[in-house]
């Protein structure tokens, strides 16, 4: 709702002191703002005859304004495919960790499903480690952010949450885990061959967000336009003078602020597990598994209840159902 709030724009203006957008262009900000201060100093300086004969009139400059001109579309096309670029990387890590959500349920619903009654501490590593795996794949990721030990307590056990942190890779040894609980179980082949796929998906989900890791975007195209971009915010203070005058400062500071915040939200967007919300993720997966696993029981004797218990004959006997 405050999303969508008709008071919106005025909001985020207000929160602009806290935007990290806005943080960290600042010093391309102040060095704009001091070519513009600069500028203005010196041609005050001019107009009132206080530099010494032969000074170069910069009141007005034909050279910059025809270069900010002329190269104002190919700036705005360099800016919209780093951006894009980078939001494709951005909504295709969403979509991985979206898929790790959905194959966290799916995994844990087979499993109290096709894992044999007489095995319930199987179900019960299977939730756990399932929600261990997508624990330590958050570790892989955010390494600075996650404190496997304190995340883990009260999902595993300690003698595992150790041997995890041993481990050189931790996503593909928490994936190693689940498939041997699979394999521990007596189901039958058939269903341990269906889990074992859904768990092969998490090697690929792996796979995927390690490369958008490892290979970002090239490096000589974000190069390039950030070396254009600071050329071209620094030859603008003497395009717009004639026009703006003393607010030369303010109006070549604010176009810096806004050429820049659309640069850096492309430098963001392109390492996206620094901003997606992971720990949201992880605390799904979480309270997803852990509900299941407690449900199984409940849901079965639910369905004796009414008539459809799974692999049971249900007779109506005076009013009851007996199970045989």
């Amino acid at each position: 709702q405050k999303h969508r709030s008709q008071f919106r724009l005025i909001d985020r203006l207000l929160q602009s002191p806290q935007s990290t957008i806005l943080t960290n262009v600042l010093p391309s900000v102040g060095w704009v703002g001091l070519i513009a201060l600069s500028l203005c100093a010196y041609n005050y300086a001019f107009d009132a005859s206080m530099l010494p004969e032969g000074a170069p009139n910069l009141n007005t400059s034909s050279s910059a304004t025809t270069f900010i001109q002329q190269t104002t579309a190919v700036l705005s096309l360099l800016l919209v495919f780093r951006t894009n670029a980078s939001y494709g990387r951005w909504d295709e890590a969403r979509k991985m960790w979206g898929l790790l959500l959905n194959r966290s349920r799916d995994i844990v619903r087979m499993g109290m499903t096709m894992i044999p009654d007489d095995e319930p501490e199987i179900k019960e590593a299977l939730a756990r480690w399932t929600v261990a795996n997508a624990i330590a794949l958050k570790s892989h990721f955010q390494p600075a952010d996650t404190n496997l030990r304190e995340l883990l307590t009260g999902v595993i056990s300690d003698k595992e949450i150790e041997s995890l942190e041993k481990a050189p890779h931790r996503p593909v040894r928490s994936i190693h885990t689940m498939s041997q609980i699979v394999m521990n179980s007596k189901m039958d082949t058939i269903s341990a061959t269906t889990l074992g796929t859904n768990i092969t998906q998490f090697h690929d989900i792996l796979g995927g967000c390690e490369r958008l890791l490892r290979a970002p975007i090239p490096v000589s195209y974000t190069r390039h336009t950030a070396r254009f971009l600071f050329i071209w915010l620094t030859f603008l203070p003497f395009a717009i003078f004639p026009a703006t005058h003393e607010w030369t400062a303010p109006v070549a500071m604010t176009i810096t602020a806004v050429l820049c915040g659309v640069e850096e939200i492309g430098v963001q967007c392109e390492e996206p597990f620094g901003i997606l919300p992971l720990d949201v993720i992880c605390n799904r997966v979480k309270a997803d598994a852990m509900k299941t696993w407690e449900d199984d029981q409940s849901v079965k004797d639910t369905l004796i209840e009414a008539g459809a218990g799974p692999r049971v004959a249900l007779e109506k006997l005076n009013g009851a159902y007996v199970s045989r």
